[in-house]
């Protein structure tokens, strides 16, 4: 398992400089740095999120890619940045205030009560990237939570003429919909709401199970290396404040978002939410997190220009798939992004 890398020490304005990258816990080809966010809204003191770099993109790129992580994660996914580099793509990837990389002590992991905060670090990512790639277009791949952040992040861009650089969206088992009964929403909302504001740091004693990790994770039944200090078997719980301001996200987007970005979703064919699946045994190579049908529903909410491509096998995260799977998730993400960046690299 790899070793967590200590923090960085003090935080640096963000520019291009690379003095300011420290080495990575992912080895000696990613380096980091601290993007300082001051004093955290919600009162737990300074905070920062980290953003982290792939050190052997090709020389001369022709699109750089940001990765944004869910709940209960990180950036890790070392197999989808040399992916990338073979592609002439440079991948950057960003833990978020209080996750990953960016957790300190006093912090509560992955905790905001308005989801909208993420985009400090999101607008500072792509500055830094900019500064990096001056011109290159730039992509975003979101999961999970981070796939309900970063469509109304890139809506608010658009709002005030700033989407460039970005020219498109990936979309990795995005989160759009509370995945409980319709009737069953109607009556936790409410509850939600109120708990929520009355007593935000509350967990909601709610059953977590650990499948999903130790169907991933190479020391049990998986394929990949992650620190499960960072992405913990049974996560990192649900606080009132959190899930209050996830279900605001989700009807913002369920409204309309309609980027005018062309947008890839991956997902799987199937979902076992829960204890158990649909057929009563567990199967891990569908969904274990959300339910694929949300996904579906509130997918064109996003954009107009939307490429859904469920993928049979496909796990919560598409690129933590089984092999076999993963080469038919990149052959997918590679045929979408040869054809968005076409216009790009005939005009360089």
């Amino acid at each position: 398992m790899v070793v967590v890398s200590p923090p960085s020490p003090d935080p640096v304005a963000p520019t291009g400089s690379d003095a300011q990258w420290t080495p990575d816990l992912l080895g000696p080809s990613y380096r980091r740095r601290e993007l300082p966010l001051g004093t955290d809204p919600d009162g737990e003191g300074p905070i920062s999120a980290t953003l982290v770099r792939h050190e052997d993109a090709p020389a001369e790129p022709v699109a750089a890619l940001l990765v944004v992580h869910g709940l209960s994660d990180y950036f890790f996914h070392t197999h989808l940045a040399e992916f990338l580099a073979d592609r002439r793509i440079a991948t950057y990837g960003v833990d978020l205030r209080k996750c990953g990389r960016s957790r300190r002590d006093g912090l509560t992991p992955h905790f905001t009560t308005d989801l909208e905060r993420y985009d400090d670090e999101l607008d500072q990512s792509l500055a830094v990237i900019a500064a990096d790639h001056p011109g290159l277009p730039v992509i975003v791949a979101a999961h999970s939570t981070g796939g309900l952040v970063v469509p109304l992040w890139l809506g608010r861009r658009r709002d005030r003429g700033a989407l460039d650089p970005v020219v498109g969206l990936v979309l990795n088992s995005p989160w759009f919909q509370l995945d409980v009964p319709d009737r069953a929403r109607s009556l936790l909302d409410p509850v939600i709401r109120t708990l929520g504001s009355a007593r935000p740091y509350y967990r909601l004693p709610l059953k977590t199970s650990d499948r999903y990790v130790v169907s991933t994770h190479i020391d049990h039944d998986g394929e990949f290396h992650f620190d499960t200090a960072l992405k913990p078997p049974g996560g990192v719980g649900v606080r009132a404040g959190w899930l209050a301001a996830v279900r605001r996200a989700q009807k913002r987007l369920q409204s309309g978002v309609h980027l005018p970005l062309p947008v890839l979703m991956l997902r799987s064919t199937a979902s076992s939410v829960g204890a158990r699946g649909r057929d009563g045994v567990l199967d891990v190579d569908t969904d274990l997190i959300l339910d694929v049908r949300s996904m579906e529903r509130f997918a064109d909410r996003v954009s107009d220009r939307i490429t859904d491509i469920p993928v049979d096998g496909a796990r919560h995260d598409v690129f933590l798939s089984r092999a076999d799977v993963l080469e038919v998730v990149f052959r997918h993400l590679g045929d979408w992004l040869d054809q968005i960046l076409e216009p790009h690299t005939k005009e360089s």
